[in-house]
């Protein structure tokens, strides 16, 4: 009786060339590779959600009747547009490299594996991904919902993979601290511009609203004159009943229906009125001179730092050297700073409504598991006896068709 064992070694070596135990001792051995790869690297997966800040109730003007402020309630809530932008401009090794560089990074293991890994392709899309109320998901679990459209985001799904666990926690953390400091950067950025921008432009429109003014002044003051002449040489005339008005439109000329006292009293009431308005432009005046030197420095200071901490810090130094000058104690100056100043305050606030809540889940990952590793090498020994049992054969056939060969096949 043949041995079954003998039998297959036998159809083992006339289809691979390869005895029973040495096939065995492949296949275990691919399966102890694959088992051994999964040991020795190891992949964490860590995922955490970076909320950005939420739209506030709107306050009811019946608790407060008496503030006219208008307080917008998404004030600091980043759009879907806002965030594109920034990340068209941080989704770069440079200024993550930066980043790292301006907090003190540079030696953290987690922030080295985000700079190796930052130069594959693909890897923003997967790292960061925007979180809106609304998404697709939603829309065929839960059919059209009123408002679907909000391009409010509510933050970032952030994903990273590393060796060990805390690497991988702590890359997600600096990509945390990353995209908040890019968000509130820009935030900043903007506000300055805008500032600069409305300063600058503004300066000379105040002036020529000043001249304007003065000239209307001394036109009514003419007139006014004129009237008082008028007066004095028809005394009768201040006795005019003003019920002989015809038309009172200015556009028509219809003032000069007026009794020489009313055109007298309206031109010294415009008179009157120039000169406010050219108090408050002249105030107005001044305080875009000083808020134009401020947010000039502020661009500067602004391409010079790179950490929004230390950016917000060297701003509210800047604001108080800047108004820090012989008149800071008047209204108007003190008026532009407590604005300057509150806006810093509000960047500070809006920092805090940044971060990760509910901490960073960390899993391995699935296709580094030392079984599965384990069996998809066991798996390639055995393609890889099937492709040679397929070459054999191959090699088998071509041989045999020529009858001189058929030795060499039959040694093959």
């Amino acid at each position: 009786m043949v041995n079954p064992l003998t039998r297959v070694e036998d159809v083992l070596r006339n289809y691979l060339g390869l005895g029973f135990w040495s096939a065995l001792l492949l296949l275990v051995g691919m399966a102890i590779a694959g088992i051994s790869a999964g040991l020795l690297f190891p992949k964490f997966e860590g995922t955490g959600m970076l909320q950005f800040p939420e739209a506030q109730k709107p306050q009811d003007p019946k608790e407060r009747p008496g503030d006219q402020r208008v307080v917008d309630p998404k004030a600091n809530v980043i759009e879907l547009s806002a965030y594109k932008r920034v990340a068209a401009s941080y989704d770069s090794a440079d200024q993550l490299r930066a980043y790292v560089e301006a907090v003190g990074l540079r030696e953290n293991p987690a922030a080295a594996r985000l700079l190796r890994q930052v130069e594959a392709p693909g890897f923003w899309e997967q790292a960061a991904v925007p979180v809106l109320p609304f998404s697709r998901r939603d829309q065929k679990e839960f059919g059209d919902i009123k408002d679907a459209s909000a391009t409010a985001m509510l933050g970032l799904e952030l994903t990273t993979d590393a060796r060990t666990e805390a690497t991988a926690q702590d890359m997600v953390m600096v990509l945390a601290g990353y995209y908040t400091n890019a968000v509130l950067r820009e935030r900043v950025r903007a506000w300055i511009l805008a500032g600069k921008v409305d300063a600058l432009s503004q300066l000379k429109v105040i002036q020529a609203d000043i001249l304007r003014a003065e000239l209307d002044i001394d036109l009514y003051g003419r007139r006014a004159e004129d009237m008082k002449g008028i007066l004095a040489r028809n005394p009768d005339a201040a006795r005019m009943d003003a019920r002989q008005v015809v038309s009172v439109n200015p556009a028509e000329g219809g003032e000069r229906y007026l009794s020489p006292v009313a055109q007298l009293v309206g031109a010294e009431s415009a008179i009157s009125q120039r000169r406010e308005l050219i108090r408050r432009w002249q105030r107005e005046h001044k305080q875009k001179e000083v808020l134009a030197q401020f947010f000039g420095e502020a661009e500067a200071q602004l391409d010079r730092e790179t950490d929004v901490s230390k950016l917000l810090s060297a701003l509210t130094v800047l604001s108080a050297k800047t108004f820090a000058h012989p008149d800071s104690a008047q209204e108007w100056s003190r008026e532009a700073a407590l604005r300057v100043n509150g806006a810093l305050d509000n960047f500070e606030v809006m920092r805090s409504q940044f971060g990760v809540r509910n901490g960073v889940r960390v899993g391995a990952v699935s296709s580094r598991d030392p079984l599965r590793l384990g069996a998809l090498g066991a798996a390639a020994g055995v393609l890889l006896l099937a492709g040679l049992a397929f070459v054999r054969a191959t090699l088998r056939a071509i041989l045999s068709e020529d009858p001189t060969e058929q030795e060499a096949a039959r040694r093959v």
